[in-house]
Formats: structure tokens, C-alpha cells, sequence
């Protein structure tokens, strides 16, 4: 009997901690968010002007998507995550040469190919030499959305971009330096009133006090 109980215990325990274990797990966007934050260390950009940074990003969602609760790596582990992936992007891109020449123009050249980039319908395209397309990605953005904000807001001080309104334009708020007027007593008369009744009161009172 105490060998079956002590069966059923470790039966529980372990289906316990394999639930505990399996909840524990994180999601695919916390894992990216965590490497990412990890591994791009360069400029800020609106993914727009410049494939770098949406091209890098590709790879990582690439590399989530196609192992994401493989036994190879440990998912349980976010700073083991980032080590495997720098591991795993350091022997991808060994024979690379990333170049810019500060024009916008990105490409990568290994020993057969070199690539570059175009941005066609809000897509790019990853190109080589021949024109033909290698592969496509989205857009990705590494500005906050504040950034975003900031620099549609700022853009251009002499151009048509949108300019900042204060709500004290608006008349949302105003300051005036007048005084206030002083705010009319809306009881006025009130006050005497109500000591004179007091009085008559107190009078009838101690008239009835002295008749008793």
C-alpha cells in the first residue's frame, strides 16, 4: 500500500512540474523582443530609408518561427536564447561583408553573390546581382512610438509637415494677468436676518421662563 501512495506522490509531482514547466514557457514576442533588444545596438531608423534593421529582424523572426519549442535550444531560458542566437547569427553571416555607403545603399557580398535592397510597396526586396529577388521582409521599425511621433512632428520646420499646436493656442487654457473680480456675496442680507430671529427668540424664551 505505502509503494502505491508513494507511486501516485511522484506521479503528481511530476505532472505538477511539467505543468509549472510548460506554463513557465514564453511567448514567441517576448523571446524576439528580449534578442532584439540584444543584438541591435546601431542606429535608430523608421525602416523606410534604410534595410538594415528590418533585414536583421527578418532573420531573427526566421530563426523564432522555425525553432520555437525545439528540444535544441532552451526556450525556458531568455539569456540562453540570446546567446544561441548570436551563436547561430555569428556562423549564418561568417562569410559576409555588410556594406554602406552612406547613401542609403546597403549591400551584402559573399564569395558568389551580392545583394541589395529595394523597397517596393511597402516590402523589401533583397536582390541579387542578376536583378532577381532572394527573398522579401516587412518593414520594421526600431523607433518607439513617441520617436514615430517626434519626428513626423519635427520633420521639417520650413516645409508643410505638421506642425506642433499648443492648447494654449486653442484657447483650451488661457492666462491673463487681469485680477479677478471679487466674487458678490449671493447671501448678503442673510447674516443679520438670522440674529435678529436668534433675539426674539431669546426673548420669548426667558418671557416664558419668568411667567412659570
Amino acid at each position: 500500500m505505502k509503494k502505491i501512495i508513494l507511486t501516485i506522490c511522484m506521479v503528481l509531482t511530476l505532472s505538477n512540474g511539467m505543468t509549472a514547466h510548460a506554463e513557465e514557457m514564453p511567448d514567441c514576442e517576448y523571446i524576439e523582443s528580449q534578442i532584439w533588444q540584444d543584438i541591435w545596438l546601431s542606429k535608430d531608423d523608421n525602416g523606410t530609408e534604410f534595410p538594415e534593421a528590418s533585414y536583421k529582424h527578418h532573420l531573427l523572426d526566421n530563426w523564432i518561427s522555425e525553432n520555437y519549442s525545439s528540444d535544441e535550444y532552451s526556450w525556458f531560458d531568455v539569456e540562453e536564447l540570446k546567446y544561441s542566437y548570436r551563436q547561430y547569427y555569428r556562423n549564418y553571416t561568417e562569410n559576409w561583408d555588410f556594406n554602406d555607403d552612406d547613401n542609403g545603399n546597403w549591400t551584402i557580398e559573399n564569395d558568389e553573390h551580392t545583394y541589395s535592397f529595394m523597397l517596393f510597396q511597402n516590402e523589401w526586396l533583397m536582390l541579387d546581382e542578376s536583378g532577381n529577388t532572394i527573398d522579401t521582409f516587412p518593414i520594421f521599425s526600431t523607433l518607439d512610438s513617441e520617436s514615430e511621433k517626434i519626428s513626423v512632428k519635427f520633420n521639417d520646420e520650413n516645409s508643410s509637415s505638421p506642425k506642433i499646436k499648443s492648447s494654449f493656442e486653442s484657447g483650451a487654457e488661457t492666462v491673463s494677468d487681469e485680477p479677478e473680480p471679487a466674487e458678490t456675496p449671493k447671501n448678503k442680507g442673510i447674516l443679520p436676518i438670522a440674529v435678529g430671529g436668534l433675539t426674539v427668540i431669546g426673548a420669548i424664551v426667558i418671557y416664558l421662563y419668568r411667567k412659570r
